[in-house]
């Protein structure tokens, strides 16, 4: 699963992982629409300081950019024809390395935010990135099988520190194009050294992990709009950050509770599903998915920011019933994440995933009505990932805001729960043919409520 060069110079190629072979196999059911479910949208809000304030931006990112495929070449890697290989080529001459950078980086002088270029975007072979001008937004845009959430803000503040030294930057060409195929990202299996034979133990632990999707049916979810033969259309967002005092006291709140933020947002949205959810549906269970970051558990270098072009997530469903409360909820899913990633279950993890593909390719067609909860999915301190400031005040950036999400095809839609700037952020990422933006900001304000009336935080 190691990187090799092919019969063509330059060109090199690894087989697909099985945890990547998963996630490509969500976001391929997409294609037939031209569409890519889970594909990854990230975003920072920048204002330049000094004399960026009067200079070409646009100029200075498509600079940064070009270095960024150095420094990261798998945001420039693609899949081969047969879909069974990642394939990387190496750009021959500037001119290849022009090409690239004329097909993944624009500026969107059109655009108002981001909010008006994600519903546009289409399946792409590479990472893509937008400069927005009219909102300071730079947003950047790939598959999941690529990277994770995590990864994309590694990006970005990779990205936002070539930037704001653009000036001394050299001219991307000039770079020992060749020597970057050592920064490939392997596949979490090789990076976790996990065992290559399965057993039927590792089957044993893997086929345990699968069956926790089962929880998914029969599960709770909010209303939504059309049927059967409605089609997805764009992925949309509706935000809300809390003040800095209040995030405050919840985060006051949560360390006198010994619990973490991310169990007590998630306990408020199972709480805001069966608050949106009809009254007939509310004796159903809630099933969600606990979510880890691998990158803690791997050695490094892949556990570095070197390695942010890396798909190294994972997670598994959980249940809780309908007649738990808030706080028997929260210490449900307080329970699930203080297990943390053990030896054994990254070992059984190939396992897990190669089994998890068998299931996606062979889901039985369904009369149900479709799955349309709404999950969650936590980022942490987004602090920790990009920083709040590059440069100097004479020439250089803020970073005023990030937001990550995903897209969309389906009757269901995730709450993306970051902290930036000491401010907890809440956005409820949906496809608008299937919700719409009041019925989604009830949703991130029902969060809310249950957040502060579970912690017994006063706004």
């Amino acid at each position: 699963m190691t990187w090799q060069e092919t019969h063509q110079q330059g060109v090199f190629s690894r087989s697909i992982g099985e945890n990547e072979t998963f996630i490509k196999l969500v976001g391929d059911a997409g294609l037939p629409l031209k569409r890519e479910h889970w594909a990854i949208n990230s975003a920072a809000t920048i204002v330049p300081t000094g004399t960026f304030v009067s200079s070409d931006l646009g100029a200075h990112f498509r600079l940064a950019w070009a270095h960024l495929c150095f420094q990261h070449p798998s945001i420039a890697v693609e899949v081969a024809a047969d879909d069974t290989k990642f394939i990387y080529t190496v750009p021959a001459d500037g001119a290849a390395l022009e090409t690239w950078v004329s097909r993944t980086f624009s500026v969107a002088t059109g655009a108002n935010s981001s909010a008006d270029v994600i519903p546009t975007f289409q399946p792409t072979p590479y990472a893509k990135l937008v400069y927005i001008p009219r909102s300071g937004e730079l947003l950047g845009h790939t598959a999941h099988w690529r990277t994770d959430g995590i990864g994309v803000l590694l990006l970005l503040d990779a990205l936002l520190a070539l930037a704001c030294a653009s000036s001394t930057l050299a001219d991307p060409a000039s770079l020992a194009w060749g020597t970057e195929i050592v920064r490939l990202a392997p596949a979490v299996e090789e990076a976790a050294a996990i065992p290559k034979e399965s057993t039927p133990e590792l089957k044993e632990r893997g086929a345990a992990l699968v069956g926790t999707f089962s929880h998914a049916v029969g599960a709770i979810g909010i209303p939504y709009l059309g049927d059967a033969a409605t089609l997805p259309t764009g992925t949309r967002s509706v935000a809300l950050r809390f003040s800095e005092a209040t995030t405050e006291k919840v985060v006051a709140a949560c360390k006198a509770r010994c619990i973490s933020v991310t169990a007590a947002v998630h306990a408020s949205v199972a709480g805001a599903n069966y608050a949106l959810a009809h009254a007939a549906s509310r004796g159903k269970h809630y099933a969600s998915t606990i979510r880890f970051a691998l990158r803690p558990y791997l050695p490094d270098p892949y556990s570095t920011p070197a390695f942010a072009a890396g798909l190294y997530t994972t997670g598994w469903i959980k249940r809780v019933e309908s007649r738990a409360s808030w706080t028997e909820r929260l210490k449900a899913y307080q329970d699930e994440y203080r297990k943390g990633i053990t030896r054994d279950f990254l070992d059984s993890h190939r396992e897990y995933a190669a089994q998890l593909a068998e299931l996606i390719r062979n889901l039985p067609q369904s009369g149900d009505q479709p799955p349309s909860d709404v999950d969650i999915s936590s980022i942490g301190i987004a602090d920790k990932m990009i920083r709040r400031s590059y440069g100097t005040s004479d020439a250089g950036f803020a970073v005023n805001a990030i937001s990550v999400g995903v897209e969309i095809l389906s009757q269901q839609a995730v709450t993306f729960v970051w902290t930036f700037r000491d401010q907890l952020n809440l956005s409820a990422v949906y496809n608008e043919s299937f919700h719409s933006a009041d019925q989604m900001s009830q949703f991130v304000s029902a969060v809310r409520s249950q957040l502060l009336e579970g912690l017994g935080v006063q706004d």
